[in-house]
């Protein structure tokens, strides 16, 4: 519906000197009912009696920025893992408020990326010993031969979770180890033998 069309309608009860009851009647009863109400008709008879009668809305200015762009990017490259609900709250702003800063910034969410374990050079070096003695055995003994099944299946009670990271295009999101293997867990394992699988044939 042609909004303006309607307060070329309030204008003309107006200057016939229809009250705003009256007016909302007559307007609803021609263009639908729901098209306008009294308190409409109240404000733009107001403006009129002001001597104001252009029937365009005026522009009106937003609410002042309260977000410092510089201000943000230090608090996001600090702490890319705030969230967006802790920065609007921080700069007492909307969050679409929030999301337009960042965007000016050239911030975007990325996800932490998963890395196997939280390693220290000393748990790197024994796992390198390690893989080299079973190299070393497989090549005397044959020991993968000997395995037909092998799996193992830890449940963990630390369910870590990544986050998420405001950050430019081109940079990494930071790294997130997955969850240790803590006291409170449960491993299920599984292995057999060529030997085992022919006894359990003869069984």
């Amino acid at each position: 519906m042609d909004t303006e069309k309607i307060r070329v309608n309030f204008e003309y009860e107006f200057r016939r000197g229809t009250n705003a009851a009256e007016t909302a009647r007559n307007i609803n009863a021609a263009f639908g009912e729901g098209s306008t109400n009294e308190d409409t008709v109240r404000f733009w008879f107001k403006r009129f009696r002001d001597g104001n009668f252009d029937l365009k809305n005026e522009p009106r200015e937003g609410p002042p920025t309260q977000v410092n762009n510089d201000e943000l990017r230090e608090i996001v490259e600090t702490d890319p893992s705030k969230t967006t609900q802790e920065l609007a709250a921080w700069f007492n702003v909307t969050l679409p408020t929030i999301l337009t800063h960042l965007r000016q910034i050239n911030k975007i969410k990325k996800y932490e990326k998963w890395v196997p374990h939280d390693l220290t050079d000393l748990l790197k070096e024994t796992r390198v010993e390690t893989c080299v003695a079973l190299l070393t055995r497989y090549r005397n003994e044959g020991l993968l031969d000997r395995i037909v099944t092998c799996d193992e299946k830890w449940i963990l009670y630390d369910n870590r979770k990544r986050k998420m990271q405001w950050l430019t295009p081109d940079q990494m999101p930071q790294q997130c180890p997955k969850a240790k293997l803590t006291n409170k867990k449960i491993q299920g394992a599984a292995a057999n033998n060529a030997e085992q699988v022919k006894k359990r044939n003869k069984i």
